[in-house]
């Protein structure tokens, strides 16, 4: 499994924990089937980062919601998860047509431990070398199918520029007036990473090209802003974080500005 692919386990990890406490934010009571030995020495790695792990939740928590609100409009919505990791939104959210994309030991991982049959939605899986093959290839099945719907979860902070634009301008090709949904980190937000940036780098993940202003290299691929949420601002909201109101839009507001979910659409 390449580096990158291993953060996956990270956030898997710590959905397990969350699912095991008495009131789950996500409620991900399949993540613990995928912490083998591999997944818990990486996991345990992280247990002292409390606050980036419970954003890490927060997050999840946050896209969940957008995509129930989608779902409750248009139960047979096409969903694509791109690098889709240890995602199992299609056995917990009601309704949708799921795709999931992603390197071939974490579809393999996946299908051996909660296979696609079992999910109570259509679910695809497809196996993709991000290095090697080409993503246009891999959508070929839905190519032109609308509505739809593309999530990036835990991704753009690993790609370089060209390589997050040449992946949107597929997506826009491929997907008419898709509607996207992803998280974005600011420069500023990234340099103060420290420790946790150390932790990931450990494990060979190492982040792509940054900006003070993320939301603009995916508007010149394609897409109209229609929505941001703070991350940290809903772990506040959801009491994953003690942090008062009024510390976080002061003190804090580079960490409640530097770290958004958006939801694009593409043009």
């Amino acid at each position: 499994m390449d580096p990158i692919a291993k953060t996956a386990y990270y956030c898997c990890g710590v959905r397990a924990v969350d699912a095991e406490r008495p009131n789950p934010i996500c409620g991900d009571y399949f993540a613990h089937r995928f912490l083998n030995a591999e997944a818990r020495a990486i996991v345990t790695r992280f247990e002292g980062f409390k606050g980036a792990n419970a954003a890490n939740v927060a997050r999840h928590r946050l896209i969940d919601d957008l995509l129930r609100e989608r779902l409750q409009a248009s139960p047979d919505l096409r969903i694509i998860l791109l690098g889709a990791g240890f995602d199992t939104r299609a056995f917990r959210l009601a309704g949708g047509r799921w795709v999931e994309l992603d390197q071939p030991p974490i579809a393999a991982a996946k299908e051996a431990e909660l296979p696609a049959r079992d999910a109570p939605n259509p679910l695809q899986r497809v196996a993709i070398d991000f290095a090697t093959e080409r993503l246009a290839d891999k959508l070929g099945p839905w190519v032109g199918e609308s509505p739809s719907l593309v999530v990036l979860e835990g991704v753009t902070i690993y790609l370089k520029q060209p390589e997050l634009r040449a992946t949107l301008e597929t997506l826009v090709r491929a997907l008419p007036r898709h509607v996207l949904i992803c998280d974005l980190m600011t420069s500023s937000f990234v340099r103060h990473g420290g420790s946790i940036n150390r932790a990931f780098e450990e494990l060979g993940a190492r982040y792509g090209d940054t900006s003070d202003n993320p939301a603009a290299a995916v508007a010149e691929a394609g897409y109209r802003l229609v929505a941001q949420a703070s991350v940290f601002a809903r772990a506040r909201e959801l009491r994953a974080l003690a942090i008062p109101r009024v510390i976080l839009n002061t003190v804090l507001r580079g960490l409640r500005d530097g770290y958004r979910v958006y939801t694009f659409e593409a043009l």
